[in-house]
């Protein structure tokens, strides 16, 4: 019964964090809409037994395009991670990011052998501030429910609209507090639109 409960609860916070995101969003939409995108992940956890698997909602709202070839964004998160690992199986995760995404010059190797449909990219999220549901993943435990999100990935963008990424995701408190076990999931592939 207990554990019912338990499992009753996180999916209920679930769904209030996924609606919050949403909201966010939509409060944000008029400001200048941008992306949506949606991933699932999965991978062993560095220094760890356990495997994470992940699925989640990214919104960027605001993109600020400082050259062709370097652009800005800023958008919300929501990210529901859960563990094969002893203790708490799943959290939830709500992230304001920035995010720097660069190509490649026209003239480079990388452009030269892509397609004319699809324009690559390398993207990294830093820094995000992010509220997590549960102190724990697993084996895996951060002091307080304040972390930040990093990612780091590839991608293209396929007939100026969709999106494809893969990345690396990681949670972690940036050593502000103790204790600071990363939380990572190693293969993640998004896909999404712009608008």
């Amino acid at each position: 019964m207990k554990h019912q409960n338990r499992a009753g609860l996180r999916a209920r916070r679930g769904w209030v964090g996924l609606l919050t995101t949403l909201s966010l969003a939509a409060i944000c939409a008029p400001a200048c809409a941008d992306e949506v995108i949606f991933n699932v992940g999965a991978g062993s956890q560095p220094g760890s037994d356990q495997r994470n698997e992940t699925w989640g909602a990214d919104y960027s709202f605001h993109r600020w395009e400082r050259s062709e070839r370097q652009h800005i964004q800023v958008g919300v998160s929501y990210t529901s991670l859960k563990t094969n690992g002893p203790g708490h199986d799943s959290l939830v995760a709500i992230s304001v990011y920035p995010q720097i995404t660069l190509y490649p010059s026209k003239t480079s190797k990388i452009t030269a052998h892509s397609p004319a449909w699809a324009q690559p990219f390398f993207f990294v999220r830093a820094l995000g501030p992010s509220y997590i549901s549960e102190n724990s993943l697993g084996t895996r435990e951060q002091a307080e429910h304040f972390a930040f999100q990093a990612q780091v990935g590839v991608g293209a963008i396929i007939n100026e609209k969709a999106i494809v990424t893969f990345s690396w995701k990681h949670f972690s408190n940036a050593e502000l507090f103790q204790p600071n076990d990363g939380i990572d999931v190693p293969f993640v592939i998004s896909g999404g639109v712009r608008f």
